[in-house]
């Protein structure tokens, strides 16, 4: 098989260009002796063309007057039909144009040819960092020290000391202490195993998360919403307490896991392993997560 990039472009010749030039011109010059020749007959379907082509409002211009003006019978000035046609084919020459160059950006910026580009100076070490952020935080590259390696620091389990995860007053002080991309987490991982009855919470949720991650990429140190914390405890609390059209042997068992996990990364783990098990563990719901805490993300991701 042969590669594209082998295949050897074909050049036209200038005698193919002069005889292409010369069929050009003989065209033309029929179709404008035709025109010279039928002009009543033609001159009334090129004014009905350009009626449709204007939605009628060609009537309206000077050479709109002329064409539908003119007596029946009666022939149009040669002319007429290159200068009358003159603003549409301008019109026309600038949004091919336009077309075109819109088509190259795309293609310049989007096609796969241009994102796979090797770029100029190379894979170095500033390439990975400055194109594929946060490499740092997910590769060790080479001489650099693994304590430089950005990580969260682990939350312990403050659901461990609460009598009955099921008292909405009691679970919802504990919340206050949880980080965003956990409670995000552990609302995905608890709404796999015992789903929610509101099915909008889960699309909210990874709604926030994913936006809060992308702003981390762009600035590590910037911080999050402050929306954000409120609305992810707010649907981690409904995850934990609500028992509405969900079975309550089910929600037992995640109310286990949080009796039974020194913190809150092996919880979620844990529960991303129940949820494998249900088959209800939709690894792209956690993409975002590898910006953040990408330990965590490899561990749901790697079942």
């Amino acid at each position: 098989m042969t590669a594209l990039h082998d295949k050897p472009v074909e050049t036209v010749s200038p005698a193919r260009i002069v005889v292409l030039g010369l069929v050009a011109f003989a065209t033309m010059a029929v179709l404008s002796f035709l025109w010279w020749t039928f002009t009543p007959v033609l001159g009334r379907l090129y004014a009905a063309l350009r009626l449709i082509e204007s939605a009628t409002l060609w009537r309206f211009t000077g050479w709109g007057r002329y064409f539908t003006g003119m007596p029946a019978g009666e022939p149009f000035a040669f002319v007429s039909i290159y200068q009358s046609s003159a603003v549409f084919g301008l019109v026309a020459s600038l949004l091919t144009a336009l077309i075109g160059y819109l088509a190259w950006r795309k293609r310049s910026r989007d096609h796969i040819d241009a994102l796979i580009a090797l770029p100029p100076k190379g894979f170095g070490q500033s390439e990975i960092r400055s194109r594929f952020v946060p490499a740092d935080r997910l590769v060790r590259l080479p001489g650099e020290d693994q304590d430089t390696v950005r990580k969260p620091a682990p939350c312990p389990n403050t659901f461990a000391g609460v009598r009955d995860l099921l008292d909405v007053p009691a679970v919802e002080p504990v919340l206050e202490s949880i980080p965003w991309h956990l409670a995000a987490a552990l609302f995905l991982t608890i709404d796999a195993v015992a789903p929610v009855a509101d099915r909008k919470a889960r699309e909210a949720v990874l709604k926030a998360a994913r936006t809060a991650a992308d702003r981390q990429v762009g600035n590590p140190l910037t911080e999050p919403p402050e929306t954000l914390l409120p609305t992810l405890h707010g649907y981690l609390l409904q995850a934990i307490t609500d028992q509405n059209g969900r079975a309550i042997a089910v929600l037992k068992q995640v109310h286990k896991v949080f009796e039974t996990k020194p913190d809150l990364a092996s919880a979620v783990t844990e529960l991303g392993a129940k949820a494998l098990a249900a088959q209800r563990l939709h690894f792209p719901d956690y993409a975002w997560l590898r910006h953040v805490d990408p330990v965590l993300q490899s561990k749901i991701t790697t079942y």
